[in-house]
């Protein structure tokens, strides 16, 4: 048998390369080791170690003090509250490391792997929690019963002469699965109020509970002296003829009434009759503390058709003349705490209402004259660029010095910086002009 020696010597050196090639791959992967360190990482993050976090790091400049700075729950600084979420939350950090990720390459100095964290859905709990009026406790124990949620993260590395450090600049890694600390500084639970700091309830401006040709009604609860201090935070519902028509947002208010309204100027879809008045019928408010808990529930009755109108007689020429010797214009601040006082015109942005006030001095003409208005909004106090953020129709109420228009705005999550344009006029046209106003908000 003939041997043909030069394929036989080309067919060797083929295999003895593509040894030598696979023999170099295999020797410059270092996936054990990356996943060793990987799972010392990954461990060492769930277990809130900063000090053996840092060990595996290879960002200098990242501190212990700047994980420790993170993750403090100090109790005299944040409350009890905080260190509760925080620990209840933390209790249910857990992870995976996707080994079929990981790459390394000793030559390049460079690997990385997929870790996934899991934690508590604390979000969906918290709303649902206090959705339902719950407190703490609750809350605490909807963590721990909640649906899990993932924070994806890919963990690079460093080669360090032998050791492989995971490469975080700014600790970026630690920050999005730590987020909950600084979540969880927005949760609160306001405690139940007492019974005990309502000194009685009652439908402002109303005929013994009766309204009567109305734009708005309002059921005020009056605190004891000693509760016009603290900060009342509840929500509350109308009912009409016993159906549902509206739900407020969660309030504040503070002072000797603490208010909730209901009308034209806080619900859009009001139901009015043929002249503009809320349509007759029983309406009941019930005011809700933020457990849930009921601090009043009353009813009311309005009527319409029972007054008449003094509506101006005077030509669209003269009528701002005649608005501008019938009332006197002015401000009113609900900053203080301790009820209405009136300002310049400047709000802040923990405030939920402007309100631009006229004092009716020509009762004979303008007692129940009805005046429509708009309000405009612009972040940087162009007028031009200003968009209108509410519009509204009002006569003036009754108090024991006189009658009064109060224009409002109000946003109940907290006013936005920059210009508030009041525009007032007698119908919708806006052909005539009673009076412009600047409100600023910073």
């Amino acid at each position: 048998m003939k041997v043909d020696f030069k394929k036989l010597t080309a067919a060797t050196l083929s295999v003895a390369m593509l040894a030598s090639l696979s023999g170099c791959a295999l020797f410059d992967k270092d996936d054990d080791a990356v996943l060793e360190v990987a799972g010392d990482y990954a461990e060492a993050i769930k277990k809130f170690k900063a000090a053996d976090i840092l060990e595996l790091v290879a960002d200098p400049s990242f501190t212990e003090e700047d994980i420790n700075d993170h993750i403090d729950t100090d109790p005299t600084l944040y409350g009890e509250d905080y260190e509760a979420i925080c620990s209840a939350i933390a209790g249910t950090l857990d992870y995976t490391i996707d080994e079929e990720s990981v790459e390394s390459s000793k030559k390049d100095g460079k690997a990385s792997v997929d870790i996934t964290f899991t934690i508590a859905d604390y979000a969906a709990a918290y709303d649902s929690v206090t959705a339902d009026g719950g407190d703490l406790d609750a809350f605490l124990d909807a963590i721990a019963d909640a649906d899990t949620q993932e924070i994806e993260i890919t963990v690079d590395f460093v080669r360090d002469d032998d050791e492989w450090l995971v490469d975080d600049e700014d600790g970026e890694n630690i920050q999005k699965v730590y987020a909950f600390y600084i979540d969880a500084l927005d949760y609160s639970f306001a405690p139940a109020i007492s019974p005990d700091l309502i000194e009685e309830i009652e439908w402002y401006y109303s005929d013994n509970g009766v309204y009567t040709d109305v734009y708005t009604i309002e059921l005020d609860i009056i605190p004891v002296t000693e509760a016009q201090e603290i900060e009342w935070q509840f929500t509350y519902e109308y009912y009409r003829d016993g159906e549902l028509i509206y739900t407020s947002d969660a309030c504040t208010d503070q002072g000797y009434w603490i208010e909730s309204y209901y009308g034209t100027g806080y619900d859009s879809a009001a139901a009015v009759d043929e002249n503009g008045y809320l349509i007759a019928g029983s309406y009941e408010c019930i005011v809700y503390d933020m457990a849930g808990n009921v601090l009043a529930d009353s009813t009311c009755t309005v009527e319409n058709g029972g007054s008449t109108q003094v509506v101006p007689v005077v030509d669209d020429d003269d009528i701002a003349q005649s608005w501008s010797n019938g009332v006197e214009e002015y401000w009113y601040s609900y900053s203080d705490g301790s009820g209405y006082a009136m300002d310049t015109g400047d709000y802040t942005t923990d405030e939920t209402i402007i309100e631009f006030t006229c004092q009716v001095y020509d009762e004979d003409t303008f007692a129940y004259y009805p005046v429509y208005y708009e309000v405009y909004y612009s972040a940087d106090g162009d007028i031009d660029n200003a968009e209108q953020v509410y519009t509204g129709t009002i006569t003036p109420s009754e108090y024991s010095n006189g009658y009064f228009y109060e224009f409002q705005y109000v946003d109940n999550s907290g006013l936005d910086a920059g210009s508030y344009f009041f525009v007032g006029g007698p119908d919708a046209s806006g052909d005539v002009i009673l009076f412009t106003a600047q409100a600023e908000v910073s």
